[in-house]
Parts: structure tokens; sequence; C-alpha cells
């Protein structure tokens, strides 16, 4: 709650800081029109893809939903959330695009251009939070999935398991960012992206979607039949 709040405010102040967003997107409209047009829907897919890649870790800590109502229920929650927050933080972007350029960390440089030092440290506090609960619930998904593998077939304490477990997995992770955040958000997020978008968002809106219309149909027939029969 404390991150979320946090990041409605960082955007909101920073809206109403920035430079005109409608006399900004007017005149990029004029000079560039649809041109960018392809490469913001590829950059969208890409972005819903990267964020796909997460759901492993989500259902590995998540819980089953009793019914129907409740997944579309929480799902709409989940939705509206994600929506609102990316839309803000789109438009405060837009308006400080002069500011932050090609920078890794476009809020943080952002905010400093106010002149708000108070919510630097906020959002420096709130950033460390995200990094920390990404890796515990990484690890725990990690866990979660290969704490049985065969390799470990020998090792009988489950606690010893999970701890050599979350230890590859923390090794990995550091080795991996030895890489650096830039290169790390250029190309591990965008690699990502293109992935999920192959192997999670295409599956999802083909096969997905046919199984649940498929899924749906069964229930159906299933309600009408126990009906007919009492």
């Amino acid at each position: 709650m404390a991150i979320l709040v946090t990041a409605i405010v960082i955007y909101g102040m920073g809206i109403m800081k920035g430079q005109n967003i409608g006399a900004f997107l007017a005149n990029d409209f004029t000079v560039n029109g649809f041109m960018n047009m392809p490469k913001a829907i590829l950059n969208a897919f890409t972005y819903a893809g990267f964020q796909c890649v997460t759901l492993p870790t989500i259902v590995a800590c998540g819980a089953i939903l009793p019914d129907r109502n409740s997944c579309s229920k929480a799902m709409w929650i989940s939705f509206v959330m994600n929506a609102v927050a990316l839309v803000l933080s789109v438009l405060m972007l837009i308006s400080w695009k002069g500011v932050y350029g090609e920078t890794t960390l476009p809020t943080l440089t952002s905010l400093n251009a106010m002149n708000a030092n108070w919510m630097v440290v906020v959002y420096g506090i709130c950033l460390l939070l995200c990094l920390i609960s990404t890796a515990v619930t990484t690890t725990f998904g990690f866990v979660a999935r290969f704490e049985n593998i065969r390799v470990l077939k020998n090792v009988e304490n489950p606690v010893k398991k999970r701890i050599i477990v979350s230890a590859f997995i923390i090794v990995v992770s550091m080795t991996i960012s030895m890489a650096g955040l830039t290169n790390i958000i250029k190309y591990g997020y965008g690699y990502c992206g293109y992935l999920a978008i192959a192997i999670i968002i295409v599956p999802f809106l083909t096969v997905g979607v046919y199984k649940n219309y498929h899924t749906e149909n069964v229930e159906v027939k299933e309600g009408v039949e126990v009906y007919e029969n009492n």
C-alpha cells in the first residue's frame, strides 16, 4: 500500500509540475502523425510480455480462488490498479521527457529536477521495498517449483533443500546483476518481453480463449442436464 500510494503521489505531482501534456502530444502528432504507432503497439506487447514473466511467482505464492466469479473479480481489481498506475506514470513521464532523456531511472531523475528532496527519499525507500518484495516472491516461487527435483532427492531434510535452492537462485541473480542495471533493463527486460509474447501472450489469446470458451460451454451443458434431471 505504501508503494502504491507513493507512486500515485509522485505521478500526480509530476503531472502538475511538468510541461503541458496536451501541447506536447499535439506537437508530437503534428510532427510524427501515426508514424510511431507500430512501435508503440510492439512496446505495449513487450511490456505486457515482461509483466507476464512474473506469472510463475504469482502462481507459486497465490491461493486457489473458490469459483469463476472470484477469479473475474480479482482480475478486474488487478486490471484497474495496474491501469491507473500505468496511465499516470506514462503521463508523468511524457511531461518530463525533456529532462530525463535516456536515463535508466527516469522517475528518480524527474523527482530530482522537481527539487522534491523528501520525495526522492521516499521513492528510494519504496523502490528498495519493490526490489526486496520481488526478490522474495521470485525466490519463494523458485523454491516451490524446484525443491523436489531429482538432483536433490538424496537431501532428506526439506529445510536444507530449500536453503540449497534459495542459495542457487540468489547466486544466479547476483551474477546477472553484474551486467549492470542499464543493460538488464535495456536488454534483459526486452528479451523477456519478446519471449513471453511467444510463449505466454499468443497462447493466452488463442489456446487460452478456446479453452475458456470450451469450459464455459461444458459447464452450461452440465448445468442444464442437472436442472433437467431434477
